[in-house]
């Protein structure tokens, strides 16, 4: 179990000295999720160590005040890591991982997918082109070096797609569509290139609500009615968000198939859900 969480601007606003409280706030309670390692993206760069939220947060306000990592952006994408796959002391494994086009945090797993075995193996035959950028440090340490977590897969599906078709919002469809297939997930996904903001989930929750012009997500609902987040919607299952500065761009339900029929979510039924939790005897 992970936390997701952070802040998006619309239109033409910033973020505050305010926000920079809030979003404090709301590490520390994602923090209830995970406290393995924190890393965050604020439009910039990526920033993460192997330590709870809290921790990270008085490290570096102890160098600089963490506001100054915030007022002024556009936005604060964060996530907190309870492991499973990849030691959290190995920084490479900890999130938000960020690729040539796209930046990304995943909670959740998938479960026997080898699609991308080869890259871990180091198989020289397999060509690595997907441009992985990890920073260690806060003043831009910047090394190629391959995460050994299974969510960092999910990033080179996504990227794959987007090389093929150069459309952020077809490539978020595409993968999902299968990676649905291997595991469960709750994601932030940040397109670089057309600075479009992606929300989605599939078995792991998800919130989203908006205040003073900005959209605000969180793993839990009581973390953004705790800053005051107004208008709280919960993403349902296989639902795909997609902002822009303008607002919403796009808002479908990625579909699945069971059996060979095709389901939406919204005609998603008990019966179904049985059979869709034996999903490997069916693909």
């Amino acid at each position: 179990m992970c936390g997701i969480g952070g802040a998006w601007c619309l239109d033409n606003s910033k973020l505050n000295k305010r926000d920079a409280e809030r979003l404090i706030d709301l590490a520390i309670y994602l923090q209830s999720r995970g406290d393995k390692a924190f890393g965050f993206y604020n439009g910039e760069n990526v920033i993460k160590f192997p330590s709870s939220a809290k921790d990270v947060i008085e490290m570096i306000d102890r160098i600089r005040p963490f506001s100054e990592l915030v007022t002024g952006k556009r936005m604060f994408l964060m996530h907190t890591r309870e492991p499973t796959i990849g030691d959290p002391l190995k920084n490479k494994n900890n999130h938000p991982f960020e690729l040539k086009t796209i930046v990304f945090a995943h909670n959740g797993m998938l479960y026997e997918y080898t699609l991308f075995k080869d890259i871990r193996s180091g198989n020289p035959k397999f060509e690595y082109d997907y441009e992985y950028i990890d920073t260690y440090e806060i003043l831009g340490k910047v090394e190629t070096d391959l995460p050994e977590t299974d969510s960092f897969e999910i990033g080179v599906a996504i990227q794959e797609e987007y090389n093929k078709y150069n459309d952020f919002i077809e490539a978020l469809e595409r993968a999902l569509s299968y990676l649905i297939y291997f595991g469960d997930m709750a994601l932030w996904i940040y397109s670089k290139k057309d600075d479009l903001l992606a929300l989605f989930r599939f078995e792991r929750p998800l919130f989203y609500g908006f205040k003073n012009h900005k959209l605000w997500f969180a793993s839990e609902r009581w973390m953004l009615e705790e800053i005051k987040v107004k208008k709280i919607k919960a993403l349902r299952d296989c639902e795909l968000l997609v902002y822009s500065r303008d607002g919403e761009e796009y808002n479908d339900f990625i579909e699945f198939k069971v059996k060979g029929k095709s389901y939406c979510v919204e005609d998603y039924v008990e019966e179904e859900k049985d059979i869709w939790r034996d999903w490997r005897f069916y693909l």
